[in-house]
């Protein structure tokens, strides 16, 4: 199967993990067989030499795109925005860390193209704390009941048909954005597939995700996706 792919890469003080990042990326769209790709990093206002490092990696590679951020503005807001330039035929993220166990990635390109949607869900949830896994379980849950499917998770690494995603009104850059955008797309009848991800335990530093602004924000997201999605029966055409 011939396949192109977008790969959108945030990136915030990496000085010393982007260049690792990007290897990895190469060496995985070469494992398998994707030749027709394009990466964009997105420096978000990084204070180290990432911007540096980013620049330097472009007149590398014909195929990496750099943006510039004036200032922070966030996961979400990288994704949404790597979605509105990407060229290729699939699009999705991988994080500039250099985090990304090999065996997910893998997972993803071997089903891509199977549907409108890859999506993953986490192999080993025993490496986060008990209480997240806790609260993830509740969200999942949630999201579910009150949107009728039986996803396993909504904040795993998701490539979709870019044409698609390109569709999707996203009005969250908060930690719901990629909740609001597969929900979206599932209710107006994309397909999905999922794969298992490996999760690597963080190896500092606590999650932003339950801090009380992060939980309000997702709350007001999840209102007003169930009011336009499931009040209003907003679709979008696919097609």
């Amino acid at each position: 199967m011939n396949r192109s792919v977008s790969i959108i890469i945030p990136a915030y003080n990496e000085e010393t993990k982007l260049a690792p990042t990007v290897d990895f990326v190469l060496a995985g769209l070469n494992k398998n067989g994707i030749s027709d790709f394009e990466i964009l990093i997105f420096n978000d206002a990084s204070t180290d030499k990432t911007g540096e490092v980013a620049d330097e990696l472009a007149r590398k590679y014909p195929q990496i795109r750099v943006v510039h951020n004036s200032k922070n503005m966030n996961l979400g807001f990288n994704f949404v925005r790597g979605i509105e330039l990407a060229a290729k035929e699939f699009v999705g993220m991988v994080p500039g860390d250099n985090e990304m166990d090999p065996e997910t990635f893998d997972n993803v390109f071997n089903v891509l193209g199977q549907a409108d949607i890859t999506t993953t869900y986490i192999k080993n949830p025993e490496v986060r704390p008990w209480g997240r896994r806790f609260l993830s379980s509740v969200y999942i849950k949630i999201i579910n009941a009150a949107f009728g499917f039986n996803m396993r998770y909504y904040n795993g690494s998701c490539y979709f048909k870019t044409a698609m995603a390109k569709k999707v009104p996203v009005s969250t850059h908060g930690f719901a954005y990629m909740t609001e955008i597969l929900v979206k797309l599932l209710k107006s009848g994309a397909t999905y597939v999922e794969v298992p991800m490996v999760n690597r335990a963080r190896a500092k530093g606590a999650t932003k995700a339950f801090r009380l602004k992060n939980i309000i924000s997702v709350f007001k997201t999840f209102l007003t996706l169930f009011w336009e999605v499931q009040i209003l029966r907003k679709r979008i055409k696919l097609s």
